[in-house]
């Protein structure tokens, strides 16, 4: 098998799983801890593990020898090389598939999983309301601008699922737990995202 996918599915790693599943691959799970004993069998100085990221952070890829890290990079990546419909056919919907991973870094992720800690990821005792606050309040532009795009077209970067989408989706996986009425484009487009089969099949990965 020449796939070979670092990380558990409560990471990161779930975009890469997301991915496979969507393109259909054959692929190898190698579910890396990024909190377990770093020398057990599967702990983060795994040679083989070592060798596709020597930062030792997941996920990270072996594909046939080639090694890759970073969740975006890999997802661009593996939908580039497979070309199944999830690469954009134009250049146009190449840039925006690159707009939109980005974005999902820089503007989506860290406020995502800011909220999502201190409303119901950590233990009651250790949330702190006023965080969670300020990170929903941060995070309404960024919103509304995906609402706004989603607007003119179905998915970010024209009529079909791309991987613009999976990566932005897979970023806001915890935003579904949030109130969009105000925002019924990202609503629907969110979940046509994870009422996708290959979607489905991966997050039960996470028991979700």
């Amino acid at each position: 098998m020449s796939l070979r996918i670092y990380g558990i599915a409560a990471s990161r790693a779930i975009r890469a799983l997301w991915m496979a599943e969507e393109l259909g691959i054959p692929y190898e799970h190698v579910p890396i801890h990024y909190r377990d004993d770093p020398d057990g069998p599967l702990g983060k100085n795994n040679p083989g593990f070592r060798r596709a990221n020597p930062l030792g952070r997941v996920p990270a890829i072996d594909d046939d020898g080639f090694a890759l890290w970073e969740s975006m990079a890999i997802n661009l990546y593996l939908a580039r090389k497979h070309d199944k419909g999830l690469w954009p056919a134009t250049v146009e919907g190449e840039g925006l598939a690159y707009q939109w991973s980005f974005f999902a870094v820089t503007e989506i992720d860290p406020g995502v999983g800011e909220w999502a800690s201190h409303s119901f990821v950590l233990p009651e005792d250790k949330r702190e309301p006023a965080r969670a606050a300020a990170a929903l309040e941060r995070l309404q532009r960024p919103l509304e601008v995906v609402d706004a795009a989603l607007a003119k077209r179905p998915f970010l970067a024209g009529d079909a699922f791309t991987v613009a989408d999976l990566n932005l989706a897979a970023a806001m996986f915890r935003a579904r737990r949030m109130d969009h009425a105000a925002r019924p484009n990202l609503a629907r487009w969110l979940a046509d995202c994870f009422a996708r089969p290959a979607a489905r099949r991966a997050w039960a990965m996470r028991g979700e």
